[in-house]
């Protein structure tokens, strides 16, 4: 009973909005909405055809006298012309409703950018200020502490650290959406940027125990890149590795086609892998493997979505594999500064 009423609820919005759009501009205009255009042209083969059929069967020539006379003969004809008006009002008022739902969605869209860019810098301040005095505790100039309150100070450094990345994610989200996050191209040493993506995450994957093995070849070309956008890749990428990762396990750069127009790199590691059926959606924002309220392991998911934008805008592709229980692989493109003219 609780499903037919949910049906019947639905049936009626579509309704209500299909009646909303014939009252609408859009609907009728033929240069504007396709669907009007489209519906148009869906309709005319059936006056042709049945007035056709009725040349056909009466062995007539066709003339614009023996039209009007065959049309007079049998009004249903009347009825027929009437239908590429009538198909392109139909489909022109779906159009509207796809244009209106379209319009909101876009409007949320902007809603929530300008929300994520109000919060971020609103926390961002508070936060800056936290860090500092945490810093200047450290020092001791106000004062001796004990181990015990370096350490406590140590782990809220680091979770304050782990905050201003969340919020720097949300601001670069933000950046995305509005169509203000740019990059800006020039050769680039990928060997210098991995191995500062390497360095910076050394201490985290020690603690984690997992090796990382950087087999970039030595003669890896240059490529178009802006540095500290691929840096930021690379560092989400490698991160991801290590956190899903198991005891003892390897993180791989590799990559491919030095001597070809784009270079292929690789991050691969030996975890638990991805489900097949996921795999297409861990590109989407704040999307999560294992979303349950029990789950182990942090993050907002916003850093794959995030690097597959920078990927894009550098004009690459980015993509995923993996197999449960061995691990996965993670492949981008950039363009060789050597072949391939700057884009």
């Amino acid at each position: 009973m609780d499903r037919l009423f949910i049906d019947v609820k639905s049936l009626a919005q579509i309704i209500k909005e299909f009646l909303r759009a014939l009252g609408q501009k859009h609907t009728y205009n033929i240069f504007k909405n396709w669907y009007c255009l489209f519906g148009i042209m869906w309709g005319i083969p059936i006056p042709i055809v049945t007035i056709g059929i009725d040349f056909y069967s009466s062995r007539i020539p066709v003339t614009l006298s023996h039209i009007i006379k065959i049309m007079l003969a049998n009004p249903l004809h009347f009825f027929f012309f009437l239908h590429p008006i009538f198909f392109g009002i139909v489909f022109g008022a779906m159009g509207t409703v796809r244009y209106n739902k379209q319009q909101k969605i876009e409007e949320l869209d902007r809603v929530k950018s300008n929300f994520l860019s109000m919060v971020s810098h609103e926390l961002r301040t508070p936060l800056t200020t936290i860090q500092g005095y945490i810093s200047f505790l450290l020092t001791e100039k106000t004062g001796t502490i004990n181990q015990k309150q370096r350490e406590c100070l140590k782990i809220s450094g680091e979770s304050a650290d782990l905050l201003n990345h969340l919020i720097e994610e949300l601001l670069d989200l933000s950046k995305i959406e509005c169509g203000g996050f740019k990059v800006h191209l020039a050769r680039v040493d990928m060997l210098e940027v991995v191995h500062k993506a390497v360095a910076s995450l050394q201490v985290y994957a020690a603690q984690q125990e997992v090796r990382l093995e950087n087999n970039l070849p030595k003669d890896l070309p240059p490529v178009w890149a802006d540095q500290e956008r691929i840096l930021q890749v690379m560092t989400n990428l490698l991160g991801n590795a290590i956190k899903f990762n198991r005891k003892g396990g390897v993180v791989d750069i590799t990559a491919s086609g030095p001597r070809k127009e784009k270079v292929a790199f690789s991050v691969s590691d030996t975890g638990m892998g991805i489900p097949e059926d996921k795999l297409d959606m861990i590109f989407d924002k704040f999307y999560q493997v294992d979303s349950s309220g029990k789950r182990k392991y942090g993050g907002c998911g916003l850093g794959l979505a995030i690097s597959k934008s920078i990927i894009e805008l550098h004009g690459g592709k980015v993509r995923a594999e993996s197999k449960i229980g061995i691990g996965s692989k993670f492949h981008f493109e950039l363009l060789n500064a050597t072949l391939a003219p700057r884009p």
